[in-house]
């Protein structure tokens, strides 16, 4: 008879998997996630088909996680730039705080391992996000871009805004400014 399922030990195994990712990259072996999670190597699979569904799971994971801490208290209204620079504040907060969590974000994304059906989902899971681009820019040079572009572009300014907080944290704030202005410029 098969043993339940805990949830405690599928969130130790993201968590392992996670940290072992942003170490060692995509090749991490399973038995190397199974050890660090303190399960048996077999028990990877009872959650996860297979490492690559684990690493889809993961990218899903990691993805609702950032929507969820970016909309987190977002003020209510029409206040675009207002709303835009809490996400800008928690996006940016949430990737300097989450170093590993954000490497192994970036190597998911590029990575032929996640499929498109997973892309979607985190897609649509952070539509409310893509909106508010959708919003900020629709009077900008950006009007008639793609969505997800557009999202491309704003996460390239993110990523570069997140790499100069965590090399040098006590200018933390001037970067988040500077960097939110120069998305918003570029929005709007």
């Amino acid at each position: 008879m098969a043993r339940p399922r805990s949830e405690d030990r599928r969130n130790a195994i993201l968590m392992a998997t996670t940290e072992l990712i942003a170490e060692q990259g995509l090749g991490a072996p399973t038995a190397a996630i199974a050890k660090r999670a303190g399960v048996p190597n077999g028990s990877i699979f009872t959650y996860f088909k297979t490492k690559t569904d684990l690493l889809n799971v993961l990218y899903i994971e990691l993805s609702r996680e950032m929507t969820d801490t970016v909309l987190a208290r977002m003020p209510a209204g029409d206040d675009i730039r207002a709303q835009f620079h809490h996400l800008w504040e928690t996006w940016t907060s949430w990737g300097a705080a989450n170093l590993s969590k954000r490497r192994v974000q970036t190597l998911l994304n590029v990575s032929d391992l996640v499929t498109e059906q997973n892309r979607n989902t985190a897609y649509e899971y952070a539509d409310a996000v893509y909106e508010l681009f959708r919003r900020a820019s629709a009077r900008g040079a950006l009007r008639n871009s793609p969505t997800r572009y557009i999202g491309g572009l704003v996460h390239g300014l993110a990523e570069t805004t997140m790499d100069f907080i965590v090399r040098n944290p006590r200018k933390a704030q001037q970067f988040r400014e500077a960097g939110f202005e120069a998305a918003w410029r570029m929005l709007n």
